[in-house]
């Protein structure tokens, strides 16, 4: 079953991605695509601490296709969800 996300979760997911991506940054596309590197993925994993509260993997940052799928993988390790 797919984890349910909250719209204002997504909605800090997707500024983050554009925060440390660029507002030029594809919501679609995966991060690597958009130009995000290794030191870009622990800056995503940081703020997306101080943000959700939620602590992931950078390497699932850079394995993201897109925000849906890290809104969902981040959503998925959170209590209740």
């Amino acid at each position: 079953m797919k984890p349910v996300v909250p719209d204002a979760f997504v909605e800090d997911v997707k500024g983050l991605w554009l925060e440390v991506l660029g507002e030029g940054a594809d919501l679609n596309s995966g991060f690597l695509e958009n130009g995000g590197d290794s030191f870009r993925a622990v800056l995503f994993t940081a703020r997306a601490f101080e943000v959700t509260g939620q602590e992931i993997d950078y390497l699932d940052v850079l394995e993201a296709t897109g925000v849906e799928a890290l809104c969902a993988l981040v959503a998925g390790s959170a209590p209740g969800c």
